[in-house]
C-alpha cells in the first residue's frame, strides 16, 4: 500500500518527444520485457543476444564476439564464463592464443526456445501495425542501425516529409 502512495503512475510517452529519450524509453521497456520472457531459461536478453550470434556461425572467437556484439573483451569474457558455467557454451583452445566458443547441445536447445520467445514478444509490439506499417518501421530501424557516421560529420539537411 505504501508504494501505492509513494509512486505516481507514470504518465506516457508522447510522439512528439525528444527523440533520444523516446528511444532509450523504447529499449528499456522492451528490454525488460525479454528479460521477464527469458528468466526462466536463466537467460538475460544480452546472454540471448550472445547465443543468437551462433544461429549463423558454428563458433567464434572471443574477440570476434565481443566486435559482433560491440561490447568489450572483459565484458565478453565475463559473459561466457557465465553462459560456461551454466552449460550453454564450451571452450576449445584452437591454440594457445585463440580459444573458441561454441553452443553446447543444451545451448542449442535454450536459444531455440528463446527465440520463439524473442520473436512472439517482436510480434506482439508490431501486432498493432499494418504489414505496410511494419515494413516502414523495419527499414527505417534497418537504416538507423547502419548508420556509420556522427550526425555531425554527415551535414545531411533533413528530408521533408511527404
Amino acid at each position: 500500500m505504501s508504494e501505492r502512495l509513494t509512486t505516481s503512475p507514470q504518465p506516457l510517452p508522447q510522439p512528439d518527444a525528444n527523440l533520444g529519450y523516446l528511444f532509450r524509453l523504447a529499449h528499456q521497456r522492451f528490454r525488460a520485457r525479454l528479460d521477464s520472457e527469458l528468466e526462466d531459461l536463466g537467460l538475460s536478453a544480452q546472454d540471448y543476444g550472445i547465443l543468437s550470434v551462433f544461429e549463423t556461425r558454428p563458433q567464434l572467437s572471443a574477440s570476434e564476439l565481443a566486435r559482433i556484439s560491440q561490447v568489450t573483451r572483459q565484458t565478453m569474457h565475463t559473459s561466457i564464463l557465465s553462459l560456461e558455467t551454466a552449460g550453454l557454451v564450451e571452450r576449445i583452445a584452437r591454440n594457445q592464443r585463440v580459444v573458441l566458443v561454441r553452443p553446447t547441445t543444451r545451448g542449442r536447445e535454450c536459444l531455440q526456445t528463446a527465440t520463439r520467445r524473442v520473436r512472439a514478444l517482436g510480434h506482439a509490439a508490431l501486432a498493432d501495425l499494418s504489414r505496410q506499417d511494419e515494413q516502414t518501421v523495419r527499414a527505417w530501424l534497418a537504416s538507423l542501425a547502419a548508420l556509420t557516421t556522427s550526425p555531425k560529420k554527415e551535414h545531411a539537411e533533413p528530408k521533408e516529409k511527404s
